[in-house]
């Protein structure tokens, strides 16, 4: 079996893609049906909490604020 290079790889340039993505500090995001909001993965690192970490919701006018508790 041979086998592939990058050059011939498919997803060796989406590999190359995701290597180089900026840390994201704002995004957009929606509540699902089971009521939970997708982070992602590129931002993550810049969340100033840890999974399983209290935190600390309120309600502004219009806007959601989530602080650690």
């Amino acid at each position: 079996m041979e086998k592939k290079t990058d050059e011939q790889s498919a997803d060796g340039a989406l590999h190359a893609e995701k290597a180089e993505e900026e840390i994201a500090t704002e995004f957009k995001t929606k509540l699902n049906k089971y009521q939970f909001l997708h982070v992602p993965k590129n931002a993550i690192a810049s969340l100033p909490f840890k999974a399983e970490e209290k935190l600390k919701a309120t309600i502004e006018g219009k806007t959601v604020v989530i602080r650690k508790a």
